[in-house]
């Protein structure tokens, strides 16, 4: 991921804003919100974070860090070489918690992809039904994001985890191409709310 910051960096301005939800969260949320077509200015998008990590809005200086998590999203995502990469802990944290953080990332893309799909319907700017293997797809991270980490106790537990990270990561890039294909990645950001 191109950006100045990771996950761990990330987790310690949640802990120092009071957010209960992890980094892969708001991450996942971000990459969700803009698959669907979503594009917010830096304030908005803030508005996006106090609300989605039920915090206060941060300081001067820790804006930078939540705005980065979306432009760093939007960048990845709109790359030619589709270098989305999940903002997930690294391979210190054991098996069992990688994977809670994989399904709270799944989760946040669920989030987001739904926030965006009704402010777009909203606008009058009807979403186009997607594909049937994307509304599959869809289907198949509602269920990623019941993951648990008794699922880490499999001896192939490392494998199946690199794997549906991967697909999750297909899933999301695929769903971005198949939503935005007519919406250039410079689309005017709106400023609703998530409410």
């Amino acid at each position: 991921m191109s950006n100045e910051f990771d996950h761990d960096d990330l987790a310690n301005l949640f802990l120092n804003l009071g957010a209960l939800q992890p980094p892969a969260e708001l991450h996942g949320y971000a990459v969700g919100f803009l698959s669907v077509g979503g594009r917010v200015e830096r304030q908005a998008w803030l508005k996006h974070c106090t609300e989605l990590l039920d915090i206060e809005m941060p300081n001067p200086d820790d804006p930078d860090a939540l705005f980065g998590v979306y432009k760093s999203a939007l960048e990845a995502l709109g790359s030619e070489d589709l270098a989305l990469q999940l903002m997930l802990p690294g391979d210190e944290l054991d098996l069992g918690q990688r994977i809670v953080s994989l399904g709270q990332w799944v989760q946040g893309f669920l989030t987001g992809f739904a926030m965006a799909g009704k402010q777009r319907q909203s606008e009058g700017d009807a979403l186009d039904a997607l594909s049937k293997e994307s509304r599959e797809a869809l289907s198949d991270l509602a269920a990623i994001a019941q993951i648990s980490a008794d699922q880490a106790d499999d001896e192939d537990g490392e494998q199946d985890y690199v794997e549906i990270c991967e697909y999750v990561r297909v899933v999301a890039m695929t769903i971005f191409l198949e939503c935005n294909a007519a919406t250039p990645a410079t689309k005017k950001p709106k400023g609703e709310r998530l409410h």
